[in-house]
């Protein structure tokens, strides 16, 4: 190689990699996201705080104590969401001074309570995706969850069987219930044209009033109590703790390996399976797939079917996995919060998979920020960080714009049509 080629091949292989650098992908889109909604987040918290804006009221007069300031008590807010939602340093560094369980323990303790958050959602995320791809907007999320923890707390705590045997039977117990639930609208869309839309979302204030009326049955509510609290699911049929011998605190338990699970059977279901790829044809092209033979009614009622079997199931994860006992708030918010989640990991298992990890992360760390800033930075930071990034990845168009990124078409094509569906 001659002298002048080797002093042009190494900037062109620097422009190569910046050209690269620039190219609108997933990753890189995610990344920018998290980048603005932290920025955004920053902002906020300068603009909340009032010890930090009396300071910049006086900027002039010592711009380097102000400036210090800011960035001192956005770093430490965000290194509470970091240490109080995946490791916390001083926990690591007690673990290596002084080796135990409970140094153990106080090292896992944010990671598993992420975890143990995340669980249930990354669940009930799969089964909204499962409806999105196929272009069926199930919104009863929060109904099927809550009756999946219905028909699992009954069978909880009316059968005794072996741990194993109780366990399994809480399973399907819930997938049945959340299954026929959402199959009821899928049926209803397939026969009479009903918008899955509503009829789901009416489904959740019915069975928030089904679960109201049964903590008042004898069958169903706690023996002595008229406060809205159920019977508590037995031992043997609580899904065990992976790390309950170092700290009952260490809620994680084998419901993440029920999630595992099922990303890894809803991503083969659409890679592998016939049934995935009819579903996957049905949302992306349904004149195509009529004109294919296939049965539009039979995969309307699948879809519903599935995506409410696994709604039901988070619900059972949550339920014994969880506070063992039913109450009038039962399922929180993770009918609603799949939803989003679904969105950010458009639609995809294993992005799904992540977003929930990402959406635990945020509501532990937040509690943890709240907790523990002296500057008393509140929870819904964290919500407003994790709104920015949903935001900003619902709409890659707005990340690429801002850092001038070269759109490769695969984000046009998705943004363009079908929306949830791709």
């Amino acid at each position: 190689m001659s002298i002048v080629d080797s002093a042009t091949l190494q900037p062109n292989r620097l422009l190569n990699f910046a050209l690269r650098a620039r190219r609108a992908n997933m990753a890189l889109v995610l990344v920018l996201a998290l980048l603005v909604g932290m920025l955004v987040g920053g902002v906020l918290i300068i603009v909340t705080s009032p010890a930090i804006l009396t300071s910049w009221s006086s900027f002039f007069s010592h711009p380097g104590a102000t400036i210090a300031l800011s960035g001192n008590t956005v770093w430490f807010a965000y290194e509470q969401i970091f240490e109080g939602s995946l490791i916390n340093f001083h926990s690591l560094r007690m673990l290596f001074d002084q080796p135990g369980k409970a140094t153990v323990a106080a090292s896992l303790a944010p990671l598993s309570a992420t975890l143990a958050y995340a669980t249930p959602l990354i669940v009930a995320g799969l089964g909204l995706a499962v409806g999105f791809r196929s272009s069926l907007f199930d919104i009863g999320g929060q109904g099927q969850v809550i009756a999946g923890g219905i028909l699992a707390g009954y069978v909880g705590f009316t059968v005794n069987l072996s741990p194993v045997l109780q366990v399994a039977l809480e399973i399907l117990a819930a997938i049945a219930a959340g299954a026929l639930l959402a199959a009821f609208a899928g049926a209803l869309k397939a026969y009479t044209g009903a918008h899955e839309v509503i009829v789901t979302m009416m489904s959740n204030y019915i069975m928030g009033l089904v679960l109201s009326y049964l903590l008042i049955q004898s069958f169903f509510a706690r023996p002595g109590t008229h406060n809205g609290i159920s019977k508590e699911v037995g031992a043997n049929g609580r899904l065990p703790a992976f790390f309950s011998h170092l700290d009952t605190s260490l809620l994680v338990n084998f419901g993440f390996l029920f999630a595992l699970l099922a990303v890894v059977g809803v991503q083969w279901f659409f890679t592998r399976s016939k049934t995935g790829f009819e579903l996957l044809m049905v949302g992306q092209n349904p004149e195509a797939a009529r004109t294919a033979g296939i049965n539009s009614k039979r995969t309307t009622i699948i879809t519903m079917a599935l995506a409410g079997g696994l709604l039901g199931l988070a619900g059972m994860i949550n339920l014994t996995g969880g506070d063992h006992l039913l109450t009038h708030n039962f399922g929180g918010s993770y009918g609603f919060d799949a939803i989003t989640v679904a969105l950010l990991g458009r639609n995809k298992p294993w992005g799904v998979f992540f977003g929930a990890l990402f959406f635990g992360a945020m509501y532990v760390g937040g509690c943890a920020m709240q907790n523990y800033t002296p500057t008393n930075i509140q929870f819904s930071l964290a919500q407003v960080i994790q709104a920015v990034v949903v935001f900003c990845v619902a709409t890659p168009a707005l990340i690429i714009e801002i850092f001038r990124l070269k759109d490769n078409g695969q984000f046009g094509a998705a943004t363009k049509s079908g929306g949830w569906a791709k």
